[in-house]
């Protein structure tokens, strides 16, 4: 299998190329002759497909799959033989139309000719390829060495391996999910989409058994599937977690589950492109484009920190990748404008999956202008004030300026590495820089950020309840930062609004345990597979670390958090969490258990270090296929607030982590005034924003110094208490 992986490596590890290879690219006849190999050194030696099919490693319709691919490429091969008069395997484009001629592809059209042929080469490339992938890892499981020693297991008990818990249906084997039930898709269909929500927030694949199964109840993906609004929840959340969602989608197409549920895309599979850049059908170059995306978070893009530092601060990251899955789909309609009918397609995603109109303004605009960039910054002359101020007016705010900047760069390193350098970079820059000042430096952009907020004001207003005035509405909307009105939407709004007003009137209370109390507010959210918890109470010292303690100290594991405090000094905060035992939805003990001290740390001091300690987890929280360890990096960044010092701290998640990093700051006496929590892939990435108690920045080295030695000699002791 070592020898496969490496031969596909070689040949572009995708059957998809421009110029394929067709006895040794990915699907190619090399990978069907080594299936046959492969299977008759198990124990049965199956020595055709038939053999195959009579042992359940394949079935009867990727038996035939695999026939008539051997056949088709079996009949290219020997035209090419015979058109070029030597040995040769690849199917270079000056030979694809004489092929496609003598292989009975006639029509009048050269280039539909050229196209009907291709594609059908690609489908049945596609179909050896993903098949004798899946059969590979069935007869890997096969030949799975035993344990070392398992007679020893029996007299030591207290290291057997605890049971991994089932969730939704299925269980984490060796780092694949493998279902328990053959009816778990028939059972609940929203499970389809969730499953590969499961595998990506454990770094996980699909079992081979798993992956039959849903190719085989793909019917389930009907028009009641797609309307559910709970699948577009998960795929949302999917597509919310940056530098890790193109294995997720991958994964999809694989077993065609992806195209079913966006046709939009599926009519791309295995579309041929003619530009000559492109070396890519349309389907894989999209892949391409949003595993490139999730390279430039990672890091693994060399001289891209900027665009890194870029994808930092952009919001709702889904509407970015959304943008990269549409924006090539309308060239399966083999129009002029391809653009033009991908947008048309973004809005008819957009519908189905019930987005707002703000946010599908932005989705059409990224996706009919994803090439805006590249047609301006090299084309028109970027010294012209005009050609700024038109560019400014299309993007109209910062966020959409960084989400198409970040499209670019990974639309164009998707089509070819080759196709940017330096020069291209520098233009890019050069035209993102001078827009970004137009922005936010114009009374144009004031207004229309100001003109966004009385709409969003209007719509909350509609949606108030009797018991909330407008005052109140109006009082929230003049005392939280512009951020917060760029996350939330009037729902949101009016949620907080209401959690708010429960906190003001439980004030008035003479009961002090209901007066001092927050105002805490839970709902689970199981097709983003989290609970969410919204907390209102006043800002004090240590407010941070108190909420971080008492989540850690409940059992339960933080993946996000978003910080607002109002200039009268209410604190909104909301937090994304998990029960830490099964990495699933909190339980209502755990819930209880949080509310419950929180209130305790809120009135008193509450050591949580003797709590925190008695959390022990199951799981980790994220199975690495590699096994990798991830550094820490401490970063001081004085340039992005005017008041505040941030804190960017990367390591690996941990029990407790951010208990224990609040804790340190409070106690090295900084205030945390916003503070970003995220966590992905097993690392957490968070930021704090922090001034010291007078209110002013950390400019001294010394005192970075003194912050970065507590903050790693406190991620220490966690891992030594963990032992």
């Amino acid at each position: 299998m070592a020898d496969q992986e490496s031969r596909r490596q070689k040949y572009g590890n995708t059957p998809l190329m421009q110029e394929p290879n067709i006895k040794n690219g990915c699907g190619g006849l090399r990978d069907y002759q080594n299936l046959l190999w492969m299977a008759f050194f198990t124990k049965d030696r199956p020595r055709n497909l038939a053999d195959l099919q009579a042992k359940d490693f394949i079935s009867d319709a990727e038996r035939r799959q695999l026939d008539a691919a051997y056949d088709f490429l079996l009949r290219a091969r020997n035209e090419l033989h015979y058109l070029t008069n030597r040995a040769g395997d690849v199917l270079t484009k000056s030979v694809q139309p004489a092929i496609a001629y003598s292989l009975g592809y006639t029509d009048r059209s050269p280039s539909r000719r050229l196209e009907r042929f291709m594609r059908d080469y690609y489908l049945h490339a596609r179909n050896i390829d993903m098949i004798t992938r899946t059969v590979e890892r069935r007869l890997a499981l096969l030949h799975k060495p035993p344990a070392r020693m398992p007679f020893l297991s029996k007299f030591l008990p207290s290291r057997r391996k605890q049971p991994e818990p089932v969730v939704d249906g299925f269980r984490l084997v060796e780092g694949e999910l493998l279902h328990q039930s053959a009816s778990v898709f028939r059972d609940d269909p929203c499970r389809m989409m969730r499953v590969f929500l499961y595998a990506q927030q454990r770094g996980a694949r699909l079992h081979p058994d798993t992956a039959k199964l849903l190719r085989n109840e793909l019917r389930l993906v009907d028009s009641k599937f797609l309307a559910n609004e709970h699948v577009h929840e998960s795929f949302r959340e999917i597509l919310s977690q940056r530098g890790n969602v193109a294995p997720a989608l991958r994964a999809m197409h694989e077993v065609d589950f992806l195209g079913k549920y966006l046709p939009e895309f599926g009519k791309l599979t295995c579309l041929v492109q003619h530009e000559f850049f492109h070396i890519y059908t349309a389907d894989e170059h999209t892949l391409m484009c949003v595993q490139k995306l999730d390279d430039i978070w990672a890091g693994r893009i060399p001289n891209a920190a900027p665009y890194q530092e870029v994808f930092q601060k952009i919001e709702r990251p889904f509407i970015l990748y959304l943008s990269l899955l549409l924006h090539d789909s309308g060239k399966a309609m083999q129009g002029r404008h391809h653009e033009v009918d991908s947008a048309h397609f973004a809005d008819r995603v957009a519908r189905r999956l019930r987005l707002d109109g703000a946010t599908t303004h932005v989705l059409r605009l990224l996706v009919e202008h994803h090439l805006a960039i590249i047609q301006i910054s090299q084309r028109r002359d970027l010294d012209d004030p005009e050609v700024v101020r038109y560019f400014a007016a299309l993007v109209q705010a910062p966020d959409t300026l960084n989400k198409l900047v970040l499209h670019t760069l990974a639309d164009s390193l998707g089509t070819s590495d080759k196709l940017w350098n330096g020069f291209k970079d520098m233009l890019l820059w050069t035209l993102y820089r001078k827009t970004l000042a137009e922005l936010t430096g114009t009374t144009t952009f004031i207004r229309a950020e100001e003109k966004q907020r009385e709409l969003l004001l209007q719509e909350v207003v509609r949606q108030l309840p009797r018991e909330l005035q407008l005052g109140e509405a109006q009082a929230h909307f003049g005392t939280l930062p512009p951020r917060y009105f760029l996350i939330h939407n009037a729902a949101d709004i009016v949620g907080d609004l209401a959690l708010t007003n429960r906190f003001m009137r439980n004030l008035l209370s003479n009961d002090p345990e209901v007066s001092l109390a927050p105002a805490i507010e839970w709902k689970d959210e199981p097709d983003r597979g989290c609970s969410r918890v919204k907390v209102c109470t006043w800002d004090r010292a240590g407010l941070f670390s108190k909420l971080a303690g008492s989540f850690t100290s409940a059992g339960l594991n933080i993946f996000s958090a978003q910080i607002f405090t109002r200039s009268d000094r209410v604190v909104l905060d909301t937090f994304d969490v998990t029960s830490a035992r099964s990495g699933v939805l909190a339980t209502k003990e755990e819930k209880e258990k949080f509310d419950q001290l929180l209130a305790k740390a809120l009135v008193g001091h509450l050591d949580f270090d003797p709590l925190i300690a008695k959390q022990k987890v199951v799981n980790p929280l994220y199975q690495s296929l590699e096994g990798e360890r991830i550094a820490t990096e401490i970063v001081f960044d004085n340039e992005s607030s005017n008041r505040c010092t941030v804190v960017d701290v990367q390591t690996e998640d941990r029990v407790g982590l951010l208990y224990a990093m609040s804790q340190t700051l409070s106690e090295l006496g900084l205030d945390i005034s916003v503070a970003k929590i995220s966590t992905e892939k097993g690392a957490a990435m968070d930021s704090f924003y922090v001034t010291e108690l007078t209110g002013e920045k950390i400019v001294s080295q010394h005192r970075k110094n003194q912050i970065e030695g507590r903050l790693r000699r406190a991620l220490l002791n966690l891992d030594q208490r963990a032992k």
